[in-house]
């Protein structure tokens, strides 16, 4: 018993250390005094422009996450509006087009359980606690499946943190947090199933399936209610992968340990290892969904009329997946620039010099005093993992040659899952097989968000790349009590840091190439900084070569400066991963705690902590919150004007005053509008009257034709 209360006591230590990472990323928006809504970015457009200087307000912080600003904050307002005092059910929003769904569209989470951290506390604050929560739970329920899949728990606690941390997951919390809430519960999920299956096909098993099932409708109502109709989407389609995988492995196991497979599969076989999981299975789906209809049902009814169905071909929407050159960023997060970086370290003076113009003289196109030079932008293209945790995940893969029928199916079932993720990422022809095959998915222009499944994946084979390090190294302890080298059969010296207890090793290999691979590298930056006058033709080439990276830096010595930083790290995180494996291998424990603990899975824990903390910190909005309260004169003087009316703007040269769904924060219904729901019905409406060429960024927009204003329709 006492053993026992040990070790949930661990596991309680593990579930309360996945706050640490979310502290840190997101204290200043919780515990300080500052707020995550980008309140800034408003202030590049007028009328809220012109109180810029005034009121202090300079360079936004982030100007990649309007979103939050100008959709989700007006939502979550709305909503608040309704509830306090209560008035009506917000059923319909009067504030864009002609008036609109509100409720049935989702988006706002307004039915999420978690959603009550914007009842109760002040909108401002609200989003930072709603992000520390929900990537605690991330990392709780990827803690959660891992132990389901019998990993250790160190093994658990690296998938788990690998997955909170991922690059996904963060840059989603920083400007949709309906996306953020709704991907949390993939983890939990799979857990369920897993459970489902392995219960319901067990003699042991009878009266035990209800609870898994349960749990899992439980969670899958969760996600649907979180708000993000597309993340459910590819919930529901990794949830059917993963137990039709584990239905199949299943019944290969019965069969391959029954014998002949003709006589072994019989009706009682095929009853008990796939008809009785499947239709546990199937009742957990069908009351998940019902759990979630209040929310499913309506937007199903309205996405049949939005006018994204069946709006962009099969070239269109690959078009819009990752270059192939963004998978740099793998390793190099923010080799392609980053909107939140103002400034950049001068590599020879060590002064931090903004960015201003470009090398054409103006301004950088992608995000005006930014880095970014991306293809993809930041938000889309956030798919970094951490450098440790792609060694363990191909110490994972590694893992599948151990004999263990559960470990090496639920290990292939990830490595397909981030392959088939990464084809439809990359806008591999693959992805027609979604185009083509499924239902209501050409309204989806986002293979890059495939990303979700990738990480969870990539976060799994993580925890099995600890389980091959921690077995390996056991084997290894009891090796190196029966064996010894011989003299005349030592191996030579250069070979002898790969060799573990008298034969050679994957991990110390992995780990040479590793440590030394970074030292190479960082010598060789340091290297090209003293010899900088040699090398900087080499450098101006390829910073000219390099599509888009002459929008963003002025010459190539900002560049290389800028670029030294990233190549630093990736160097750096190489020594530390090296070190963590190499370390792996070593009989070092942790001091005072009465057993023998291995020291390198909490080293590895800190490692990938600092990485995934260096690479994300400072994306999201810290802006002060009294900029919130600020009522621009013409707001003011617009909401003096009688009658009832809807406004809109006439914008010949481009510019966005009054920026799209900015006078819903006042209370101002405009004919424009910025949703990726939009009735069909209306869109024709608008192209009768001019045009519509902003439907690609999901906008009906501004009058931009001198004879539009002529128009009757703007009449009605």
């Amino acid at each position: 018993m006492i053993e026992r209360l040990r070790a949930y006591k661990i596991d309680l230590f593990i579930l309360a250390g996945f706050l640490l990472l979310p502290l840190l990323l997101f204290g200043d928006v919780t515990v300080g005094g500052k707020t995550m809504v980008p309140v800034d970015n408003l202030f590049q457009w007028q009328p809220w422009a012109s109180a810029a200087a005034e009121l202090g307000v300079k360079i936004p912080h982030n100007t990649l996450l309007s979103d939050l600003i100008l959709e989700n904050y007006v939502w979550k307002q709305f909503v608040r509006e309704s509830v306090f005092p209560p008035t009506e059910i917000p059923l319909w929003s009067p504030y864009l087009f002609a008036g609109s769904p509100f409720l049935a569209t989702g988006q706002h989470g307004a039915y999420y359980p978690f959603s009550i951290f914007f009842l109760i506390l002040p909108l401002a604050k609200a989003y930072g606690w709603y992000t520390v929560v929900q990537l605690w739970l991330a990392g709780v329920f990827m803690y959660f499946f891992g132990r389901t899949l019998e990993m250790r728990r160190a093994s658990a606690a690296i998938a788990g943190l690998v997955f909170q941390g991922a690059g996904f997951m963060l840059v989603s919390a920083a400007v949709f947090p309906m996306i953020l809430g709704a991907a949390i519960w993939l983890p939990l999920l799979l857990a369920s199933i897993e459970m489902v299956v392995r219960v319901s096909t067990s003699p042991r098993g009878a009266g035990k399936t209800l609870p898994w099932a349960a749990l899992g409708a439980l969670a899958l109502g969760f996600q649907v209610l979180a708000g993000h109709i597309e993340i459910t989407y590819y919930t529901l389609l990794v949830m059917a992968a993963f137990a039709a995988w584990r239905l199949a492995s299943r019944l290969a196991f019965h069969v391959s340990h029954n014998g002949d497979e003709r006589d072994s599969v019989t009706l009682g076989t095929w009853q008990t290892t796939l008809f009785k999981p499947a239709v546990w299975l199937l009742g957990l789906v069908m009351l998940g969904i019902m759990l979630g209809g209040i929310q499913f049902i309506p937007f199903y009814e309205v996405g049949q009329a939005n006018f994204r169905e069946g709006a962009a071909s099969l070239s269109e929407v690959r078009g819009w997946a990752f270059p192939a050159r963004r998978a740099l960023t793998l390793a190099l997060p923010n080799f392609y620039g980053n909107p939140a970086h103002h400034t950049y370290t001068d590599a020879f003076t060590g002064e931090r010099v903004p960015f201003t113009t470009n090398y054409y003289g103006e301004p950088n196109p992608n995000g005006a005093h930014t880095s970014a030079w991306g293809i993809k932008n930041y938000v889309e293209g956030g798919i970094y993992l951490g450098i440790l945790p792609l060694f363990l995940a191909a110490l994972g893969i590694w893992l599948w040659r151990r004999p263990s029928a559960g470990r090496r199916s639920a290990i292939a079932f990830f490595v397909v899952l981030s392959l088939f993720s990464l084809a439809f990422i990359f806008g591999t022809p693959l992805y027609a097989l979604l185009y083509y095959g499924l239902p209501g998915i050409n309204q989806l222009h986002s293979p890059f968000r495939w990303v979700f499944p990738f990480s969870l994946a990539v976060a799994a084979l993580a925890g099995y790349g600890v389980e091959h390090l921690a077995l390996s190294r056991r084997e290894g302890e009891q090796l190196a009590g029966r064996h010894t080298w011989a003299s005349d059969r030592r191996p030579p010296r250069w070979l002898q840091p790969f060799v573990l207890w008298g034969r050679p090793s994957a991990v110390t290999a992995l780990a040479g190439m590793a440590f030394w691979g970074g030292a190479l590298l960082l010598a060789g930056l340091f290297l090209s900084r003293i010899f900088y006058g040699q090398v900087e033709p080499i450098i101006q080439s390829v910073f000219l070569a390099l599509a888009k990276a002459p929008e963003a830096f002025p010459d190539a010595r900002a560049f290389y400066s800028y670029q030294f930083r990233q190549i630093f790290l990736f160097g750096l995180m190489l020594v530390a991963a090296g070190c963590v494996l190499r370390v792996s291998r070593c009989p070092i424990f942790i001091p005072g705690t009465g057993k023998q603990r291995p020291l390198w899975p909490l080293l590895a824990a800190v490692v990938i902590g600092l990485d995934l903390l260096i690479a994300n910190f400072g994306f999201h909005t810290a802006a002060d919150p009294a900029l919130l309260e600020y009522e621009p004169e013409l707001v003011q003087w617009l909401q003096e004007q009688p009658g009832t009316w809807r406004l809109t703007t006439f914008t010949p040269h481009g510019d966005k005053p009054l920026n799209a769904n900015g006078g819903w924060l006042y209370g101002l219904q405009d004919v424009r509008g910025y949703d990726s729901v939009i009735p069909r019905q209306y869109v024709e409406y608008m192209r009768t009257i001019e045009p519509q060429n902003e439907l690609l960024f999901n906008r009906i927009q501004p009058i931009v034709n001198w004879e539009s204003l002529n128009s009757p329709l703007l009449d009605l």
